[in-house]
């Protein structure tokens, strides 16, 4: 390692300055480095995170030297004496002193944190079996929980191996839409990321890891896809109907609750358009995707321009006789240089010299993620354009237009075809490095705008008369995103179906829970997705910790049941439904995902995420349905 004065000051000028002014005062001690005048300057209505923080240039002068002369410091022979500075005291230089957001921070800080209770502390000879549904991102994180409480459980994996989303989607170009380490655990962070936005096999390989880590893998049934789920009222458990994958045999488990990890994005949606069954080529969905399809040299069609077909397309574009990419609406973007960029030399030394320097780095993107869009995509119930929904939210739209406009200097003729008629916000937005432009510009990219009318033997014919032949035609058209537990019967008090109950509009109370399915706990649950700010990580961590208090008064009460009442949930699904239509995903005409038949949001999370951190953090008895085992009512 270096410790010259003059590299230790190239590898400081190279670095995100306010999180490293974070970890060289926790490494050091030196007070210097969080004081007043240093302090970032965020604002709420910000785009991009400012350079520096948001420093003058002679505030960001001074902070490069402070932080050089420190380093050198430390690693001199003879460092000079400081006392410890406090991770609360660095938090609170990060957020400019906002206390509301102390301890959410402090969590997604990831010092190691205290199990607090477990089992063998309440009721070691109480029987109690958990029955977790899926082994990606909200699984393992929830199976870790419960193995440090000494809970019993088992996994049910429909795939071969941990990874979730992960697993499934291996097209090409497959990668993270949001920072690598935003996206990580809290918990298990990594300071050897390879790229700022992981590529799909780094993250599996994260989860295997943390699964090995965690010894988690012995309680994975991989293979075992849960068909149905029923409620034994006699017996205060669910029974569940497993079917193994391998050889089609059908077997039973039961379990004192059940939790629901399979997310959101496992029902591929791919639309019947007519003629579909005399197409002659190949068909394949994105999240279908198998080492077997080949699209070199040949014609290929992609229908959908959303997160999945911005990664196929750049990823096939070079190697493909024609592309041809059919759009309902052009996507929002925003630009990130840095979307395909490996981790440069200069940033993995500073990771690999400052212990913590990638715990505040995550912080600081995560504290940028958090306040950064919200205020952006609020709807102004008194603003009247049709492309925003706010003056924000115009500003934000003139920014990211005048950076489409740049990207297509030569190629005008694309403009009207690129630039969403939507206000931002509508819809996810998609990170830019240019690759996207790039692919619409070579000579064997089309893009078409007109509606598809039918399939034939050969391809696509539009309703302007147009034919398009393809080899291949990829769907790149999203999931059955409102079908929330879709895919499994799932049967609670006196039979009643959750497919029946919920109707067109899949919903939870606090994301988790539904009255009359008592024990059930959903992770990444019905309206827990988010739109303009934060991490899913976050989403289900604190989730997870929801299900554990609930787990905790179970254990602490000797009940056998607990469940939302009607009215609870009721309530709260008029609280996020009010939320929602000041937002611009509800606010605005345009339809998109998020929504079922009717227009309802039944997907995205409406608050800022201080409001889902502090509903999760504990159990409002009040709320619900607790029963003992006699099936009785008992008091909450």
């Amino acid at each position: 390692m270096t410790t010259d004065a003059h590299d230790i000051e190239r590898f400081v000028k190279a670095a995100e300055l306010i999180p490293l002014l974070c970890a060289v005062a926790e490494l050091t001690g030196d007070r210097s480095l969080i004081s007043e005048d240093l302090r970032p300057s965020l604002d709420a209505e910000m785009i991009a995170i400012p350079v520096a923080g948001g420093l003058s240039e002679e505030a960001a002068d001074r902070a490069i030297q402070r932080a050089t002369d420190a380093l050198a410091r430390h690693w001199s022979d003879e460092p000079s004496p400081r006392g410890a500075v406090t991770p609360a005291e660095i938090v609170e230089f990060m957020t400019d002193g906002d206390s509301d957001y102390a301890d959410l921070m402090q969590h997604e800080l990831g010092l190691v944190e205290p199990v607090g209770w477990t089992k063998q502390d309440i009721d070691d000879r109480r029987d109690f079996m958990v029955g977790i549904v899926g082994a990606g991102q909200a699984g393992l994180a929830m199976a870790r929980d419960l193995r440090r409480r000494g809970i019993d459980f088992v996994m049910f994996e429909k795939a071969d191996k941990v990874g979730g989303t992960w697993r499934w989607n291996a097209y090409p170009g497959c990668r993270l839409d949001t920072s690598t380490l935003a996206y990580s655990y809290s918990f298990f962070q990594k300071n050897d990321w390879r790229h700022h936005f992981a590529v799909r096999e780094s993250l599996e390989d994260y989860f295997r890891d943390f699964a090995e880590q965690e010894d988690l893998l012995k309680a994975i049934r991989f293979g075992s896809d849960v068909v149905r789920a029923s409620w034994d009222e006699n017996d205060s458990q669910w029974e569940l109907l497993v079917k193994d994958g391998r050889t089609g045999a059908e077997s039973t488990e039961r379990v004192d609750a059940l939790i629901s990890a399979v997310g959101i994005l496992n029902q591929p949606n791919v639309p019947q358009f007519a003629g579909l069954d005399s197409y002659r080529g190949e068909i394949v969905h994105s999240a279908e995707w198998t080492p077997d399809v080949d699209h070199r040299g040949k014609r290929v069609n992609i229908i959908g321009t959303g997160a999945s077909a911005y990664q196929i397309a750049p990823a096939i574009v070079d190697e493909v006789e024609s592309l041809t990419i059919f759009q309902r609406s052009a996507p929002w973007m925003l630009p990130a240089p840095l979307y395909q960029a490996e981790v440069g030399v200069e940033r993995q030394w500073l990771m690999d010299n400052i212990p913590g320097y990638h715990r505040w780095l995550r912080l600081w993107e995560f504290w940028h993620s958090t306040i950064g869009k919200y205020a952006l995509t609020r709807a102004d119930p008194d603003w009247s354009s049709i492309e925003s929904v706010s003056e924000p939210n115009q500003r934000f739209r003139d920014a990211l237009v005048a950076s489409v406009r740049e990207q297509y200097v030569g190629h005008e003729e694309l403009l009207d075809a690129v630039i969403p008629r939507y206000p931002v916000g509508v819809k996810r937005m998609l990170r830019d490095n240019g690759v996207w432009a790039r692919t619409l510009q070579q000579p064997q990219t089309t893009l078409v705008t007109t509606a598809i009318d039918h399939f034939d033997a050969d391809g696509i014919t539009t309703v302007d008369g147009q034919h398009h032949s393809a080899d291949l035609t990829i769907f790149a058209t999203g999931f059955h995103g409102t079908n929330y537990l879709g895919t499994i019967d799932v049967r609670g008090r006196d039979g009643i179906s959750l497919r029946e109950f919920w109707g067109d509009e899949s919903r939870a109370y606090r994301g988790v829970q539904v009255p009359h399915f008592p024990n059930l706990f959903c992770l990444g649950g019905p309206n827990t997705a988010l739109v303009a700010i934060g991490s899913q990580t976050f989403m289900s961590e604190s989730a997870i910790h929801y299900v554990g208090e609930c787990m905790r008064h179970l254990l602490e009460t000797g009940a056998s049941s607990i469940e939302p009442t009607e009215d609870a949930y009721d309530q709260y699904v008029e609280w996020v439904d009010r939320g929602n239509r000041g937002m611009a995903w509800a606010a605005a005409a345009e339809m998109s995902w998020y929504r079922n038949a009717s227009g309802t949001n039944t997907v995205v999370w409406p608050y800022p995420l201080l409001t889902y951190y502090e509903i999760t953090r504990s159990v409002d008895l009040t709320d619900m349905i607790v029963h003992s085992d006699a099936g009785r009512e008992v008091t909450a």
